[in-house]
């Protein structure tokens, strides 16, 4: 199980949004980068849950790496415009030496996902059909030959962009589907159909259990389109506290994330709370369950720290898992 973390770019701006206090952040990167991760991960929103921009952050985390996967955890393509944004990931897949990941997301059904979407001029109810639109934009100009086409609010005469992506197929694309333990048929089959080698599904706050029915009935999503993707990466985002109390690093991950989420505590599914033991039984079990990649998210202000004791104590038994 490959295992990367996510660089507090919501936590920094928590603490100050006109001083955020980065350096923590870079310094994770550059610790996952010396220290066997397979990714350094990013979120995005904009005015909902105000963070640092993702693909001029990873731009940044790419200069100061060399090996780490660079991902989004996950971006929302729908706030944005879909040739300029085809223009802006093929140029970070460039510049990171083909590093680019993008975990892909519709965003939450809440009030404030609404009001950001009003707030970025899109129209929240349509951001299933956009994210589509965007990733069969990006594949047509990403194939290098002239594009012509009439999209939501945009038109392509026999246009091109450059640079095109690090390799020809583009960055792998890791679709959201299983939130919450939720079974969509429609997330399936939207996977199903847009999925290429190499891409596979990201989920969030989730047991093992429903790990192998998001497996099963991508699988079986995928059959029905006469599709077979052995083996496709699933990307699990969760959450880690390390300390020598169980009860007290759930009730700092509650309190943490209430501010987090500006609302509703979310800590569903299997969380790495308490000593290193306990973190690392409640992980193993996403590996047991066929999950491929963890998206951890430490914690607190002293996510560094969290980071350096789960590389000691942690990180060598869930690699081999």
């Amino acid at each position: 199980m490959r295992l990367g973390i996510l660089i507090p770019t919501r936590g920094a701006v928590m603490q100050s949004e006109r001083r955020p206090p980065l350096d923590e952040g870079w310094a994770m990167a550059r610790h996952a980068d010396e220290n066997g991760y397979d990714a350094v991960w990013v979120g995005d929103s904009i005015v909902a849950k105000p963070r640092l921009e993702p693909l001029t952050t990873l731009a940044y985390v790419a200069a100061m790496t060399r090996r780490v996967r660079l991902g989004t955890a996950v971006l929302l393509p729908a706030l944005r415009q879909p040739v300029v944004l085809a223009h802006q990931i093929a140029n970070l897949d460039q510049i990171s030496r083909g590093r680019l990941v993008l975990g892909l997301g519709v965003g939450w059904s809440l009030p404030s996902a609404e009001r950001e979407w009003a707030a970025c001029g899109a129209d929240h109810k349509r951001r299933v059909r956009r994210l589509e639109e965007h990733i069969e934009i990006w594949r047509m100009l990403w194939g290098g030959r002239p594009v012509s086409h009439r999209g939501d609010g945009f038109l392509l005469t026999e246009h091109t962009i450059g640079p095109l992506p690090w390799n020809e197929e583009g960055p792998p694309l890791l679709i959201t589907a299983g939130n919450r333990g939720e079974i969509i048929p429609a997330q399936f089959e939207r996977f199903a159909r847009f999925a290429r080698a190499g891409d596979g599904i990201i989920t969030t706050y989730l047991d093992d259990k429903e790990c192998r029915i998001v497996r099963e009935r991508a699988e079986e999503a995928l059959a029905r389109q006469g599709r077979s993707l052995p083996g496709f990466p699933l990307c699990v985002y969760t959450t880690v506290r390390m300390g020598p109390d169980a009860v007290r690093a759930e009730r700092e991950v509650e309190e943490f994330l209430a501010v987090y989420y500006g609302g509703g505590v979310h800590t569903r599914g299997l969380l790495g709370l308490g000593p290193a033991e306990a973190v690392a039984s409640a992980l193993r079990r996403y590996a047991e369950a066929g999950v491929t990649d963890l998206c951890i998210r430490f914690v607190g202000d002293d996510q560094l720290a969290q980071l350096e004791r789960f590389t000691k104590e942690v990180s060598g038994s869930l690699r081999s898992a």
